[in-house]
C-alpha cells in the first residue's frame, strides 16, 4: 500500500463513523395546505371597495308596522321597510304612529327614530355623514369621528353638527322648529347665518326661520323614548363579539344571540351560527337587489345578517361554516355589497359562493369588459349556489328557489369565474328592498314639500332608476357611477334637487338672536366652514359631482366615547310672529310612537343654569395606533345633571313603551 494512503486510511475511516453514528436529519415540515393563507388577526382581507367613497347605514331594528322606505332613485315608490337593508345617499325612511327604527351607520355610530320621524340620507361617504330631520325625534350616539369628518343632521331651520363623540337628540315639530339637545359631547347648531357653540347638558330651541329666536336651557331628565335608547345602547356596548371584531363594523352584537365563537387553526378565532337547516351555506338565506354604485348587492334573510355577509371572509372547518371575522386592531375597514364570486350570468342561470380569506375580489361594479379566472384556485369553489336568472333579478328569497338539479349545477359550476360585472341588467323588480307586498305608510304631504338648511352642501339628488337602466345596459351590467349619477342629475330635470338652502345667506348677515337678554350663554357668530370644507351657498340645488365622491377618510380616532343615557324634549309653543319662511311648512306635530297631540307647556326659564359639563376626550392617534379593548364600553347609568341643577320641569305625557318585534326568521 502506498505511503499516501497508508496515512489518508485512519481518517476517512474516522469520518465514515462519524457519519453512521450520527443522529438523523431532522424530518421534513409538510407542505402548507390553502387554508394557512388566512390572514393575520390585524389585518383586513383584501378589498376593492375602497375606490367608491360612498357608504352606507344598515336598518338594525323594527318595531312596529308602520315604517316605510323610499329609494333616492325611486323616491314616488315607498315600501314596507326590512331588516338589514343598506341605506345610502338619497335614501328616506319614515316612522308612523307607533313605529321605531335603528340605522346603523357604518364607521360605528347609530341613529333611533321615534315615531312619525321622516329622516333622509343627503350624503354618506367615509368621511361625511349628512341627514336631513324634516319632522319628528331622532338620537344619535357618536362613537367616533375623525379629525376631517363631519356629522351633520339638517332641519327646517337649523343645521346641527357634531363636533365630538356623545349623545345628542334632535326634534323638529310640526311647525318646523328645533331643538337640540346634549347629554355629552360638543355641538354647533346654526341658524339664520349665526352658530352658537353647544356643550355637554345644553338644550337649545330655535324657533322662526328667516329671523330665528332661540333659547338655551339644560337638558331635562330622560323621558320613555330616552329610556328606551339608553336601553338600546347598552345592549350594543355589552356585545361580547366585539371581543373579535374590529368596532368599525355594525351588526356585530346581533352574532352573540344567534351563534358562537371558536377557535380553529391557522383561522384563530371565527364565529359560526347555531339553528340553521341541513345543507345551509353563507349567501342562501337572502336576496339580491341592485343598489348603485355597487350593483348587485345581498340583502339577508337572517337577522344577523350583516357583519358575516360585507365584511370578512367564510371557510368550511370541521363540517360547519365559520365566519373569519376582521379583528380589533383594524381601525378601519370598507363596505362591501358582498363577498363571493359569481359564476355564470350568460346561460340563463347565475351562481356564486362565498370567498375565503385571501382568495381574490374581483368586483362586479367596476366597469369593463368581463373575463373569465381560470388561474386561482378558491378554497370553496365546490359550494356554489345556483339560480335562474328571473329568481336573481326579481329578489326573490333564494333559500326557495335556487337550483338542486345536478346537472345544472355542474354546468354552471364548470364555467369560469367572472372577472367585472355580471352580464345582468337589473329590473324594477331588482329595487325592491323587500320581499313583502303590503301597502307602505307615507308621510304627511306637507313633510313632502319642507325644505332644510344646510352648512355643507349635500350631493344631487339621484337619477331616477328608469333613467340609469340603457346606461346600465350600455354598460353590461356595470353600475352607475357616483361621478355619472352627478352628472345625469344635472342634466335631467325630471327628478328634482333636493330641497335645501344654505343656512348662511349671500349677504352674510346673522339675523340668529336670543328669544331675550336674560339668555345667556355664547352668543352668535358667523357661520364657519365644517372642517375645511367649503360651506353652502345660493343656490344649493346642484353640487359639483366631486361633493359626492370627497376624498378618502382620516384615521379614526382611537378612543371611543363610551355611551350614555341621551335626554329627553318638551313640546314646544311656537312662535308668536313667525317671519316669512322660503320653503312651505306642515301643519302636524312629530311625536313619538305613544305620545299624544302636542299642547301647550308651561314656560320656559328666561334664564340659562349651567348644568355640571361632561368631559369629553379629544380625539387622538391614527388608525395604525393599537386600539384600545375591543369590547363596547358600558354606558353611564344615570343622569348626569343633578336635579338641583335643572329648571323647573315641564309636563311632558309619558309614552308607553313599544315591543320590539320578534327576529325575523
Amino acid at each position: 500500500m502506498p505511503l499516501a494512503l497508508r496515512r489518508a486510511l485512519p481518517v476517512l475511516l474516522l469520518g465514515v463513523f462519524a457519519c453512521d453514528t450520527a443522529a438523523p436529519p431532522p424530518p421534513q415540515a409538510p407542505p402548507p395546505v390553502v387554508r394557512a393563507q388566512a390572514p393575520p388577526p390585524d389585518e383586513p382581507p383584501p378589498s376593492a371597495s375602497s375606490d367608491i367613497q360612498q357608504t352606507v347605514a344598515r336598518i338594525a331594528l323594527i318595531a312596529g308596522n308602520d315604517v316605510s322606505f323610499s329609494r333616492g332613485d325611486d323616491p314616488e315608490n315607498w315600501q314596507p321597510a326590512d331588516l338589514n337593508v343598506p341605506m345610502t345617499l338619497g335614501d328616506r325612511v319614515w316612522t308612523g304612529d307607533g313605529g321605531r327604527l335603528e340605522l346603523q351607520v357604518h364607521g360605528g355610530s347609530v341613529a333611533r327614530l321615534a315615531g312619525r320621524t321622516d329622516l333622509q340620507a343627503l350624503n354618506l361617504t367615509g368621511s361625511m355623514k349628512q341627514f336631513s330631520l324634516s319632522l319628528g325625534t331622532a338620537s344619535f350616539q357618536i362613537r367616533r369621528l375623525a379629525d376631517d369628518e363631519v356629522f351633520e343632521v339638517d332641519t327646517p331651520n337649523t343645521a346641527v353638527t357634531f363636533e365630538r363623540p356623545g349623545d345628542y337628540r334632535v326634534d323638529v315639530n310640526d311647525d318646523g322648529n328645533t331643538r337640540v339637545q346634549v347629554r355629552r359631547g360638543r355641538a354647533l347648531a346654526a341658524a339664520g347665518g349665526g352658530q352658537v357653540a353647544l356643550s355637554a347638558g345644553d338644550e337649545m330651541d330655535i324657533d322662526g326661520t328667516e329671523r330665528p329666536r332661540y333659547d338655551i336651557v339644560a337638558v331635562p331628565r330622560p323621558d320613555g323614548w330616552d329610556q328606551w335608547v339608553a336601553q338600546r345602547d347598552q345592549q350594543l356596548a355589552q356585545a361580547r363579539s366585539y371581543t373579535y371584531v374590529t368596532a368599525d363594523i355594525a351588526g356585530v352584537e346581533d352574532l352573540d344571540q344567534y351563534g358562537r365563537w371558536q377557535q380553529i387553526p391557522e383561522y384563530g378565532w371565527t364565529w359560526s351560527p347555531i339553528s340553521v337547516e341541513a345543507g345551509w351555506a353563507p349567501y342562501r338565506a337572502g336576496r339580491w337587489i341592485w343598489q348603485d354604485p355597487w350593483g348587485w348587492t345581498w340583502v339577508a334573510a337572517e337577522p344577523w345578517g350583516w357583519a358575516p355577509y360585507h365584511y370578512g371572509r367564510w371557510v368550511f372547518y370541521g363540517a360547519r361554516w365559520c365566519w373569519v371575522p376582521v379583528g380589533p386592531p383594524v381601525q378601519s375597514v370598507a363596505y362591501s355589497p358582498a363577498l363571493v364570486a359569481f359564476v355564470g350570468g350568460s346561460g340563463g342561470y347565475v351562481g356564486w359562493f362565498p370567498l375565503a380569506p385571501r382568495d381574490p375580489f374581483y368586483p362586479w361594479w367596476r366597469r369593463g369588459p368581463t373575463v373569465a379566472v381560470t388561474n386561482v384556485t378558491y378554497v370553496n369553489r365546490t359550494y356554489v349556489t345556483v339560480v335562474n336568472q328571473t329568481v336573481f333579478v326579481s329578489g326573490r328569497n333564494v333559500s326557495r328557489d335556487f337550483v338542486q338539479d345536478r346537472a345544472v349545477i355542474r354546468t354552471v359550476d364548470a364555467t369560469p369565474v367572472l372577472r367585472g360585472p355580471v352580464p345582468v341588467v337589473p329590473t324594477r323588480d331588482s329595487i325592491r328592498m323587500t320581499g313583502r307586498t303590503t301597502t307602505a305608510a307615507r308621510p304627511p304631504a306637507a313633510t313632502n314639500a319642507r325644505g332644510v338648511v344646510v352648512r355643507v352642501p349635500p350631493p344631487a339628488a339621484q337619477p331616477l332608476f328608469d333613467a340609469k337602466v340603457p346606461v346600465i345596459r350600455e354598460n353590461r351590467g356595470a353600475p352607475v357611477t357616483t361621478g355619472d349619477a352627478a352628472r345625469m342629475s344635472t342634466q335631467d330635470r325630471s327628478q328634482p334637487a333636493a330641497r335645501v338652502r344654505p343656512v348662511a345667506p349671500a349677504s352674510g348677515d346673522v339675523t340668529l338672536a336670543p328669544r331675550n337678554d336674560a339668555v345667556k350663554g355664547p352668543r352668535p357668530e358667523p357661520v364657519a366652514p365644517a372642517r375645511g370644507r367649503p360651506a353652502a351657498a345660493e343656490p344649493v340645488a346642484s353640487p359639483s359631482p366631486q361633493a359626492i365622491a370627497p376624498p378618502p377618510p382620516a384615521p379614526r380616532a382611537t378612543t371611543p366615547e363610551p355611551p350614555a343615557r341621551p335626554a329627553a324634549p318638551t313640546a314646544r309653543p311656537t312662535q308668536s310672529a313667525p317671519a316669512p319662511r322660503v320653503s312651505p311648512v306642515p301643519t302636524e306635530r312629530p311625536a313619538e310612537a305613544s305620545r299624544p297631540p302636542a299642547h301647550p307647556m308651561a314656560p320656559r326659564p328666561t334664564a340659562r343654569q349651567q348644568p355640571q359639563p361632561e368631559a369629553t376626550p379629544e380625539r387622538a392617534g391614527t388608525e395604525h395606533v393599537q386600539a384600545p379593548p375591543p369590547m363596547r364600553e358600558q354606558p353611564q347609568p344615570a343622569d348626569r345633571i343633578a336635579p338641583e341643577q335643572k329648571p323647573t320641569q315641564r309636563a311632558r305625557p309619558t309614552p308607553k313603551p313599544t315591543a320590539t318585534p320578534k327576529p325575523k326568521d
